[in-house]
């Protein structure tokens, strides 16, 4: 059965402005703008969608005023690099980051073209900003409210299987915004009295090898960072291989088998980083731009997953969720 959308609005910090479109049109000739994504194009079609249908909103039409730049580095961060030199090199106004990893990338070539950034996390403590509330840099846009996300996942997957005591958090070590996700996650772990490990995984031979180490060390839960996306559906099965419940971000894993997703909703946050395109095209500056939180969040639970894992799916778990897959 499928629930209505609700919409949940959390305060989330920082969040000094609710960003209100811009009045001014789009200004005569071509504008130039760039993408570089950490993942593949494939795996966020929903949400390119929905960044390109607002910037129309805007009036900027790709092949008519619009010209757009578009590197993906498929899950391979060591490409990062030449891909942000590539993306420079189109001389693009304004550059959209996807994920910590190609955010650092571009920084480091250039501190003058504005950068909007989505699937961020914690923005301040991994150097990207100075604030929520004033950038300061040439950096600005939409970052993951980790603290929420961290609390909220533990205590839901907590409410699926009662008796986890220890819980693993899936993702490479080396990325700078999974050791934030990983520091927020044990800050919530340890007000629920549990566990919480790092299970370093980043490609398909090191997820087989991870989940080869949860059979020798087993944890109860396994939460999925954001960055690991890429990799979903390999993930699924061998969660289901293994039988081991596991916790997810991204609304797209719900029909691929995942047992639950929590997370910003899908395409909210890129039609923001649209709004910040649009407003940096028109001359304001990143610096003075508060980054924003997302307010609307998502909550999804597969029913066949759980049953297969012999897990009852309470029903204060139920009337909360979104989509719920029978």
């Amino acid at each position: 059965m499928h629930h209505p959308h609700r919409r949940r609005t959390l305060i989330a910090a920082g969040l000094l402005v609710a960003a209100r479109l811009a009045g001014a049109q789009p200004s005569r000739g071509t504008r130039r703008i760039a993408i570089l994504e950490q993942g593949s194009q494939a795996v966020r079609a929903g949400q390119w969608r929905a960044f390109e249908a607002h910037l129309r909103r805007h009036g900027y039409v790709e092949g008519r005023n619009l010209a757009v730049e578009r590197r993906w580095a498929d899950g391979v961060d060591a490409r990062l690099p030449q891909l942000a030199q590539e993306i420079l090199a189109s001389q693009p106004e304004v550059v959209l980051a996807i994920t910590t990893p190609a955010i650092q990338a571009l920084m480091r070539l250039t501190s003058a073209v504005p950068i909007v950034m989505t699937g961020s996390a914690d923005p301040v403590a991994t150097g990207l900003v100075a604030s929520l509330a004033r950038p300061g840099g040439n950096v600005t846009g939409v970052s993951l409210d980790l603290a929420t996300i961290a609390r909220k996942r533990l205590e839901l997957m907590r409410d699926l299987v009662p008796k986890a005591r220890l819980f693993g958090l899936l993702g490479p070590a080396a990325n700078a915004g999974v050791r934030a996700a990983f520091a927020q996650a044990q800050q919530a772990a340890g007000a629920l009295g549990v566990q919480l490990r790092l299970v370093e995984a980043s490609d398909p031979p090191t997820i087989d090898a991870a989940f080869q180490s949860l059979s020798a060390e087993p944890v109860d839960v396994l939460l999925v960072t954001q960055v690991m996306l890429q990799h979903h559906r390999r993930i699924v099965d061998l969660a289901a291989r293994h039988r081991l419940p596991t916790g997810y971000v991204d609304q797209e894993i719900l029909s691929s088998g995942g047992l639950l997703v929590f997370g910003p909703e899908r395409d909210s946050p890129y039609r923001h980083a649209a709004d910040y395109v649009h407003r940096l095209l028109q001359g304001e500056q990143a610096a003075e731009l508060p980054v924003m939180q997302p307010t609307e969040y998502w909550l999804g639970v597969n029913l066949r997953t759980a049953s297969a894992l012999g897990i009852r799916v309470p029903s204060t778990v139920l009337l909360r969720a979104d989509q719920v897959i029978e």
